[in-house]
């Protein structure tokens, strides 16, 4: 249960995620900073170390929301999908990335779909696990919005992406206040299918905002939901390292192409990178320093 939105702008985006859990699910670590294979990378956690969104030193930000269309099968689940993010954050480009979702042990993952941006080229890409295929979506370097929901997605899907509609027809649409005030919204009306969600089982428990530019990455926790908590408990910050040697001007709006000549890092072998990332074999989490 969340919603994501992403909003690119001429010197990098924006990225606002709201976490719907269970009030029974115990609370989770603000973000610190982690090493991950050869990339700094910064997220909030679990307990046992799984993520559901974070940014690492080459620009590339991840966000991972469950998939309660797609019904869960006998035995899914018994790897947690916690540990997608944490590993896709160890990497640097999306090629990169798409090796390591791969050769991570999704047949004993439940459904989810994985949101990855990526700075220096400009992608969007939505990796979707059904249990059986891993389906992969491009997405245009344009503000998008996803929900999730475990009441009535697609319903939920319906109400959240009208009220963002409308809100785009406001005067500061595309902002940071902007941001804050459509992921604090209760409309159309307080209940589970509004942005800042309320039920009597499950809410709205933090709000991450992600702002990256072309030198640094900057993230602010709000432990708890934004009705309630307006302002960040933590805010921490990684300087970005260039990854790529861009040949051509840099671009004047988020519309104009952007050509790049790109020098990605030595890639290792999908289960050598799983090892050397802190993560077993099977997917889980091995200690790491924060």
């Amino acid at each position: 249960m969340c919603s994501v939105s992403f909003l690119p702008h001429s010197r990098g985006f924006y990225l606002g995620m709201n976490r719907d859990e269970s009030l029974l699910r115990p609370t989770a670590n603000p973000p610190g900073i982690a090493k991950r294979g050869e990339r700094l990378a910064l997220f909030p956690s679990e307990a046992g170390g799984g993520s559901w969104v974070g940014v690492n030193d080459s620009g590339l930000c991840v966000t991972l929301i469950n998939w309660y269309a797609v019904a869960r099968e006998p035995g899914s689940g018994r790897v947690s999908r916690g540990i997608v993010v944490p590993s896709v954050l160890a990497v640097a480009n999306l090629l990169q990335a798409k090796e390591i979702i791969e050769a991570l042990p999704k047949e004993d993952m439940s459904p989810f779909r994985l949101l990855v941006f990526g700075l220096h080229d400009r992608t969007v890409r939505e990796f979707r696990w059904n249990q059986r295929a891993l389906e992969e979506l491009a997405h245009t370097w344009k503000p998008r919005h996803w929900f999730s929901s475990g009441c009535d997605e697609p319903r939920a899907q319906r109400e959240r992406g009208r009220v963002a509609r409308d809100a785009w027809r406001e005067s500061q649409a595309g902002r940071l206040p902007w941001l804050r005030r459509l992921h604090a919204s209760h409309e159309p009306a307080r209940g589970p299918f509004c942005f800042c969600m309320h039920r009597k089982d499950a809410a709205t428990v933090s709000y991450t905002e992600v702002v990256v530019t072309r030198r640094i990455a900057t993230m602010h926790y709000h432990d708890g939901p934004l009705c309630r908590a307006p302002q960040p408990t933590s805010t921490q910050q990684i300087a970005l390292q260039s990854v790529c040697k861009e040949s051509a001007p840099r671009p004047t709006n988020q519309e104009t192409t952007h050509h790049h000549e790109c020098h990605p890092l030595p890639v290792r072998s999908p289960r050598r990178q799983l090892l050397s990332r802190g993560l077993s074999a099977r997917g889980q989490i091995l200690p790491f320093a924060r």
